[in-house]
Order: structure tokens, then C-alpha cells, then sequence
């Protein structure tokens, strides 16, 4: 009996260190999941926060920009007079028909006198003592928009400069609180405090609320009552400096914290956030767990059956089976543990698309690179290399296309390295390249190698894709020490090599760094440009050379820039298209363009018809047409006289789709004509189906004329496809008679270039149609 009941226990110790194992294993797994989850709604908190502060500023900049065209404000402006001025009823009509409830106004004059405020009757007090973003609006007028701290409160602030006929006037002001945001983050189910920070109370000199811990003040009126007995109760940096989030175990809430800095990056205030735990879905992370433990369950009734079975039949024979199981569920444990492991550490360092590592992964192999090369004096170089045109792809085709192209290029670049060398993606059209103590002619030797593998098309769903690579290169110890400077100076070769013309290579150099900054400065000056409307139409008049008559005008952008002088298109436009502000310019041109028109039609100036430019990108745009008919029913213009010019290549990428939307812009009456024709690879068969009205020969082709034999073949043979084809035809770049008489001889009259007119300013091209008619 002392013998079975030594094996009883004996068989049982197994059975208890398994459950002790399966229950610390539930206990971290349980945990370690619980953790991500809060990460995600912390996340989630503070992506919703800044979405809803960047909504609020644009709402408020709206009503700003919109108040400084009202003629009433202008009017009290000019006439130092605030009686027309009634903002106290618009405000009125927002706190009833919209999310802003709490949103004031002041008026500015040009000498910095308050003039009205919709708060107060108070006005004539001179704001340039207390006020320094008045200072600054009033040396340079522009935009303004901010978060700060006042008198009254922490509140978005909004002020935009207001003109007449083009002289600065004065400034509109709006002015709104944290209310509503703290609102639909209540409504989104998670109370709020906002805080002030303590080194701004001074500046609160007349705090609306009333309420502060602390040194901290509470700027919400809605402040929610439970954490502000909390932050009472345990001081209010136990919350301010949370890093992600804090579980209150006792009050069963979930904490986080979102920061406002200002504008030296320092904290200005501060979005307490909590949430009951309960509200928080965990249910994944309970189904996980009862799954966990059905089957340790399982395990542990089978090993309990069969320990009882072999008790009976033979203990020894027991004992032996027994450890064999446990040695097999312990070993069989530890290899899905240890398969679990790697596949997240999998997961954490690829990318998922083409499994290629992933930043995290490529930061650390160069790390890991450079700390042998300084060991052994060896030398590492980084490639940064960026797909030229991707963004066109995936507009045209759509994201599927583009990533089964990413796919396919990276498994050519997988073709031109070597084994010890690591290929990354650092995510959209982004790869990079790790190179150990490769030389100089031998990484010229790779990247010959990519590009010639890139000139071969790729055949994605059908379709004929061409793509290329914009690389460069940075090398240690020459370029940098670390990796994020290796990183960082391949980029900027990189960007280098966008401006010389993609499909090409650039090794780093100090002078790129200021290269990158004149891109950042001129993408700047642009978004100026198009707030201050610094942008004009030139005109180029189309002439009839037979019968000596104008018979219409392109419309060419020139940018008055401040302190530059003029621009011209050919240092701007392409850099425009790669930021994405060629859309905005080019409604701004048409919309500009028209109303010129519609001025010289309504003095008796016949121009004939207007041609604008449109980009490649715009007419990729999915809602291009409906902007389009937006500005011509705003304008109200006749669209007999317009002329839409496109790029002989637009109609190349995707034919298709360029049938049909130029036969949706030709139905409003707009006429179509293929701009600079002759210099693409257009298909005869497609050149027939599109619905143009008008072919222009490119200046290329007219220059050399009538002596060089080729282009007068080549001027000859479009004449004759456009008669052919029952098309219009107009030649540009023509600069002197020889030329013109040739064209006219050929049988194209229409004829744009400098022997009759270069391109003028509005004054000057109806000076020059009065003296030429």
C-alpha cells in the first residue's frame, strides 16, 4: 500500500509542475496581449485628438478667409468705422447651425488699433505692446493660425490679412475654445481634462474658468469630475508625464495623455483622456485565452486519464509512458513557443508586401555594418533608391497594380546583389541598399546592372508597366559615422538625382545639403505664392498668317515673386507637379484667364479663343471633371471659346481613359487640341479615336526649318495627317519669315511664335491686338 501510494505521488508531480507552467504562461500571454491592445487605444485616442485640433483650425481659418472678403468689414476698415460690423449675430447662427458654439471676432486696422471685438464693446486700444503675432502680421501680412494662450483662456486663434484693390487694410481675426473638441472626444466615449501648463498661468490674467490644480489651470468648463479629484488626489504630473498610458486598477479606468506644444516645442497644455476598462475590447484577448486553457485542459485530462490507466494496467510501464509524454508536450511546447517567438520577430523586422526587412531591420544591420567596418577599417556605402512616376501608377491603376509592381522589382533587385548585402524597403516607393567594403567602380558596376534591368517593361494584370530608379549613394567614413547621417545624405543624393532627370545615380556631396534646401525654400514660396496670388497669366497671340488676323491666345503662367522678380514656368512647374500643387495653379490659370477674356470681350476686344495648359496630373485626377464644370459655372464663360491643350504622352499611358474623358470635356463645348505633337510615340490607331479638334506642331520640328531636311519631313508629314484626319492644324516656334512662308506654303496658316509676339502681360496684349488690327 506504502508503495502504490508512493507512485500515486510520484505520478502526480508531473501533473502539478504542468498546471504551474500552464498557468505563469496563461499569465504573461494574457498580459503581453492586454499591453498591445492599450497601446492601439492609446493610439487611437491621439490620433482622433489630432484629427479633430487640425479639423477645428481649418474650420476656423474657413470662416477667417471668408470674413476677410466681406465688404462691410472692408468699408469699417477704410472708414475707421465699426457700426456696419455685425459679428455678434454670425456667431449666433454658428453656435445654432454648427459644432462651433464658443467662436469670437476681432477686427484689426493697418496700425494695429483694435477697431471691433464680438465679446466686448471696448475698441481703439493699440495691440502692438502686448500682441507680437500682430507685429509680425503687420510687417509681413500672411496667414496666421495658431493655438495659444491668452487672457481669457487656451483657444485656436485664426488671422488673416484683409485687402482692397490690392492694399493691405487691416486683419480679421477668429478666435474659438477647446469646448467642442472636448465635446466630441466625450462623445466618442472618453472623458477629458485640459490642462494648462503652469509656466502659461501667468499670461491667464482673467482665466474663464475659475478652476485650477495645482499651478496647472483647467481650461474646460465640462471638465470631467472624476479625473480632477484623481489628479487633486495624486498631483497632476502623475498624469501630465504618462508616456502611454496608465491603468487606474483601483478606479477600473484606462488614462492617456495627448500634448499641445507650442511653438518652440515645449508643453503648452495637455488632453487628459480616461476610459472604464470594461469599454475597452479585450473580447479577442479572452477568446485566445479560453483556448489556451481548453487546451491545457485537454493535456492535462489526458495525462491524468492515462496516468490512472497505467497505474492499474502496469505502474512501471506507467511511469515510463508518462515521462515520455511530458518529455514530448514540454518539447512540443517550447518549439511553439519558440516558433511563436520567431514569427513575430519575423513580422516586427519585414516588410509584409515584399518581405524585404523593413526599416527597423535595415537600421540595425547598418548599425550592426559600421561597427565592423570601424573595427577593421573597412568601408560601407548606402544606397537610397526611389521608383520614378510610382505616384502616376497607382493613380491610373490603382494600388493593386502598384504593389504587384513593387513586388516584381524587388525580386530584380534581389538579382543584383550579393549574399552579405542587405536590400530594404522602407515602405511606398522607398528601397535601400547595404554594400560592406565595396568599391566605388564595383557599386557603379550594380547599379549599371539595375538599370539595365529596369529598361525591361513589366507585365502587371495585362499591362505594359515601365518604371526606373532616382539613386544615391552616401559612403562611410567620407558621407557620415552614423547610420541615420549614412541614411539621411543618400536621400538627399537621391533627390538630387530626381533633378537631373530621374533614371540616373548621384554619389553624396556637401553642396546637395543645399541643394535639398532650395527645394524646401521653393516649395514654401509656392504655398505663399498661391495664398498671396502671385501668380499671372501671359498671353501669346495665335495668328493667321494668310489673312494677317489674330485668331486666338495661350495662356502662359508667370510668378511675380516678392524679392525674386519674375519666374518662369520652366523653374517651377515640374517641382510643382512632384509636391502637388500643379492642380491648384492650374485651376488658378483657367479660372484667371476666363475672367481676362470676359474684361476685353465686355470692352469690344475679339481674341478669338483662349488655350490653357492642363497637366498630366490633373487629368489623372479622379475629380478633375467635376472641378472643371465647378469653375465654368462659376465664371459663367462660354466654352465656345476655350481650348483645353494636352501632352501628346497623356493620351499615350492610358488611351483608353483618355477617350473617354475627353469626350466628356468635349461635350461641354470645350475644344481639344494635342500640344507639342511630333515628340511622343502616339499610335495611329488610338490618334484617330480621340476626339480632338487640333494637332500643334512642336517647336522642335519648326526651329531648323526650311533647312533641315528631316524636320521638313516631319512638318510636311503632320501637315498631312491633320488634313487626313479632318483636324485644325497651328505650328509654335516660329521666329522668323523664312519660316512662316514655309508653313504657310505647306498649308498650315495658323501659327503661333516670337516673329509675331512673345508672351505679354494682360496691358501689353491689348495694346498689341489694337495696334495689329
Amino acid at each position: 500500500m506504502k508503495l502504490n501510494l508512493k507512485i500515486i505521488i510520484v505520478g502526480l508531480i508531473p501533473l502539478i509542475l504542468f498546471l504551474s507552467f500552464a498557468y505563469s504562461y496563461m499569465q504573461k500571454n494574457e498580459e503581453m496581449q492586454k499591453h498591445q491592445k492599450y497601446l492601439e487605444e492609446t493610439s487611437k485616442i491621439r490620433i482622433k485628438i489630432k484629427l479633430l485640433i487640425k479639423e477645428k483650425q481649418e474650420a476656423i481659418l474657413l470662416i477667417s478667409t471668408s470674413l476677410s472678403s466681406n465688404q462691410n468689414i472692408k468699408d469699417a476698415l477704410m472708414a475707421n468705422d465699426n457700426s456696419k460690423i455685425k459679428l455678434k449675430l454670425f456667431s449666433l447662427k454658428l453656435r445654432k447651425n454648427s459644432s462651433l458654439r464658443n467662436v469670437w471676432f476681432q477686427v484689426i486696422n493697418a496700425n494695429g488699433t483694435s477697431l471691433y471685438r464680438s465679446w466686448t464693446n471696448k475698441s481703439g486700444d493699440n495691440l502692438l505692446k502686448t500682441r507680437s503675432d500682430i507685429v509680425k502680421m503687420l510687417k509681413q501680412p500672411q496667414v496666421i493660425s495658431s493655438i495659444s494662450i491668452g487672457k481669457f483662456d487656451m483657444s485656436f486663434k485664426s488671422m488673416i490679412p484683409i485687402f482692397e484693390k490690392n492694399k493691405f487694410i487691416g486683419i480679421i481675426e477668429t478666435i474659438a475654445k477647446f469646448n467642442s473638441v472636448s465635446n466630441k472626444m466625450k462623445d466618442a466615449g472618453y472623458n477629458n481634462l485640459i490642462i494648462v501648463d503652469k509656466r502659461y498661468v501667468k499670461q491667464l490674467t482673467n482665466p474663464f474658468t475659475k478652476m485650477f490644480i495645482e499651478n496647472y489651470y483647467v481650461a474646460n468648463y465640462n471638465a470631467d469630475t472624476q479625473l480632477m479629484d484623481l489628479a487633486k488626489k495624486n498631483s497632476i504630473n502623475t498624469y501630465i508625464n504618462i508616456k502611454n498610458y496608465k491603468i487606474d486598477t483601483k478606479n477600473n479606468l484606462f488614462i492617456s495623455v495627448y500634448k499641445i506644444l507650442d511653438i518652440n516645442g515645449q508643453d503648452m497644455g495637455y488632453f487628459i483622456f480616461s476610459k472604464k476598462l470594461e469599454d475597452i475590447d479585450i473580447s479577442d484577448v479572452e477568446r485566445e485565452q479560453r483556448i489556451i486553457l481548453f487546451v491545457f485542459i485537454v493535456i492535462f485530462l489526458s495525462v491524468g486519464w492515462m496516468l490512472y490507466y497505467f497505474y492499474i494496467i502496469n505502474y512501471k510501464k506507467f511511469i515510463e509512458k508518462q515521462n515520455e509524454i511530458l518529455e514530448c508536450s514540454v518539447e512540443d511546447k517550447t518549439k511553439e513557443l519558440k516558433d511563436k517567438s520567431e514569427v513575430l520577430k519575423y513580422q516586427a523586422e519585414h516588410d509584409t508586401l515584399t518581405k524585404l526587412p523593413n526599416r527597423l531591420l535595415f537600421l540595425d544591420r547598418l548599425k550592426q555594418a559600421l561597427r565592423h567596418a570601424k573595427r577593421v577599417n573597412e568601408s560601407v556605402s548606402v544606397l537610397f533608391l526611389d521608383l520614378d512616376r510610382f505616384k502616376e501608377v497607382n493613380d491610373t491603376y490603382g494600388h493593386e497594380a502598384g504593389d504587384k509592381l513593387l513586388q516584381s522589382v524587388t525580386e530584380r533587385l534581389k538579382e543584383c546583389i550579393r549574399e552579405e548585402d542587405t536590400v530594404a524597403r522602407l515602405g511606398g516607393d522607398e528601397f535601400t541598399i547595404i554594400f560592406k567594403n565595396l568599391q566605388q567602380n564595383d557599386i557603379i558596376k550594380v547599379l549599371d546592372k539595375i538599370m539595365h534591368l529596369m529598361q525591361t517593361s513589366f507585365q502587371i494584370d495585362d499591362v505594359e508597366l515601365y518604371t526606373t530608379f532616382s539613386v544615391g549613394i552616401s559612403n562611410y567614413p567620407d558621407d557620415g559615422d552614423t547610420p541615420e547621417i549614412l541614411l539621411r545624405n543618400a536621400d538627399t543624393a537621391m533627390y538630387k538625382a530626381k533633378d537631373g532627370g530621374k533614371n540616373n545615380y548621384q554619389f553624396y556631396n556637401e553642396k546637395m545639403t543645399k541643394v535639398i534646401s532650395k527645394r524646401i525654400e521653393l516649395e514654401n514660396d509656392l504655398r505663399k505664392a498661391l495664398l498671396n496670388n502671385e501668380f499671372v497669366p501671359y498671353f501669346q497671340p495665335k495668328v493667321d498668317a494668310k489673312n494677317m488676323k489674330i485668331i486666338g491666345l495661350e495662356a502662359l503662367i508667370r510668378w511675380q515673386h516678392p524679392t525674386k522678380g519674375m519666374i518662369y514656368p520652366n523653374d517651377f512647374i515640374s517641382f510643382a507637379e512632384e509636391i502637388g500643387l500643379i492642380a491648384e495653379i492650374d485651376n488658378f490659370m483657367m479660372i484667371s484667364s476666363m475672367k481676362q477674356m470676359m474684361l476685353w470681350k465686355k470692352d469690344g476686344l475679339e481674341v478669338g479663343k483662349l488655350s490653357i495648359n492642363l497637366s498630366v496630373k490633373q487629368l489623372s485626377s479622379k475629380t478633375y471633371l467635376d472641378e472643371l464644370k465647378s469653375i465654368l459655372k462659376e465664371v459663367t464663360y462660354d466654352t465656345k471659346y476655350l481650348e483645353v491643350e494636352i501632352t501628346e504622352n497623356y493620351t499615350i499611358n492610358n488611351p483608353k481613359k483618355a477617350i473617354q474623358l475627353l469626350d466628356e470635356i468635349r461635350s461641354l463645348g470645350i475644344s481639344i487640341s494635342i500640344d507639342d505633337f511630333g515628340t511622343g510615340y502616339s499610335s495611329l490607331a488610338y490618334l484617330k479615336k480621340l476626339p480632338i479638334n487640333k494637332l500643334k506642331i512642336d517647336r522642335s520640328f519648326v526651329k531648323d526649318i526650311p533647312i533641315d531636311k528631316d524636320d521638313i519631313a516631319i512638318v510636311k508629314t503632320i501637315i498631312a495627317l491633320a488634313t487626313n484626319l479632318d483636324l485644325e492644324i497651328i505650328a509654335e516656334g516660329a521666329e522668323n519669315q523664312e519660316q512662316v512662308d514655309f508653313l504657310v506654303k505647306e498649308g498650315c496658316e495658323n501659327i503661333q511664335g516670337y516673329f509675331f509676339s512673345k508672351p505679354l502681360s494682360a496691358a501689353d496684349f491689348k495694346r498689341f491686338v489694337l495696334s495689329f488690327s
